[in-house]
């Protein structure tokens, strides 16, 4: 019986370009003759299409790689649905889809609420003639210490404009983390107290949360929920943290779509750590390897 197998997107990559490296020749020999089933998913389509952005003159051998690898097999949870779908998708036209979709992405509040309707931008910048301004005991954090507030629309552009930055700027998501690891830690006495009744006194908060069922759902599957989640979790370990929320949330994803196979390859330490951690957590019961570790599994 064939092994179902997710490979990492530097994976592909090594397969497509160490054309004589014996474990990455192995890896394609075995997917080809069918001891592994590979599948791919829009987590990959995401990642070539940041390498699109910034040279597209390889793209389509990457395309070509991961389509000869998984002969099409798709593996993508689509909007709305509360379950995986695993059907034959052709890679370029669901790469080619994705540059559609992200060239028509507004690039800022003022383009979003354009994009609705003009009738609609001129009933929202009513916004900008309604003052705004913070309680005088409340400050902004350092994290957003640079937003300029002074009416209603500009909190909503400024706030709208923070969460775009978080995804490409470096130091932002940096101090953004820094901070919501200190919050954390200055909340924890007065959170354990809430739950003092009824939570044994050695768990930690984010054992506490765990306890809390969330009304709004990141997903409509809660697996998918689950190992996003859970994943962010522990990207907020400094010692294994992505430097870049597009990574953080992409590795997030490759875990979630890993997790409905057998193996995840991966030669990336930081993200093989916390799939392994998510897995055990959640009781996934996927196994974690590297590509040196390849030979155990067949």
């Amino acid at each position: 019986m064939s092994n179902l197998i997710y490979l990492d997107t530097n994976i592909f990559d090594r397969i497509e370009k160490e054309l004589h490296n014996e474990k990455y020749s192995l890896i394609k020999e075995h997917i080809l003759d069918k001891t592994f089933i590979c599948l791919y998913s829009n987590a990959h389509i995401n990642d070539l299409y940041r390498g699109f952005i910034k040279n597209s003159m390889y793209t389509e051998g990457h395309l070509n790689n991961i389509k000869i690898l998984t002969n099409n097999l798709c593996l993508c949870q689509y909007w709305g649905n509360s379950e995986v779908t695993v059907h034959y998708r052709d890679i370029f036209e669901f790469f080619n889809e994705t540059v559609e979709e992200n060239e028509a992405e507004p690039k800022s509040f003022d383009d979003l609420v354009r994009s609705i309707d003009e009738s609609f931008y001129h009933l929202i910048e009513v916004f900008k003639e309604i003052p705004f301004s913070l309680p005088d005991n409340v400050e902004l954090p350092n994290v957003m210490s640079y937003l300029k507030v002074n009416n209603v629309y500009d909190l909503i552009n400024n706030i709208y404009n923070f969460y775009t930055l978080l995804k490409t700027d470096y130091s932002l998501y940096k101090s953004y983390k820094r901070y919501l690891r200190e919050t954390i830690a200055q909340c924890e006495p007065e959170i354990k107290k809430l739950f003092s009744d009824n939570s044994p006194k050695h768990l930690d908060i984010s054992k506490i949360a765990d306890k809390v069922e969330l009304k709004n759902k990141t997903s409509e599957n809660k697996k998918y929920s689950d190992v996003i989640e859970t994943f962010f979790k522990f990207d907020l370990d400094p010692h294994h943290t992505d430097k870049f929320f597009n990574n953080m949330f992409e590795d997030a994803l490759h875990v979630f779509y890993a997790s409905h196979c057998d193996f995840f390859i991966t030669n990336d330490k930081n993200c093989k750590f916390k799939a392994e951690k998510t897995y055990k957590k959640l009781n996934i019961k996927t196994i974690v390897i590297t590509s040196e570790e390849v030979p155990s599994i067949i």
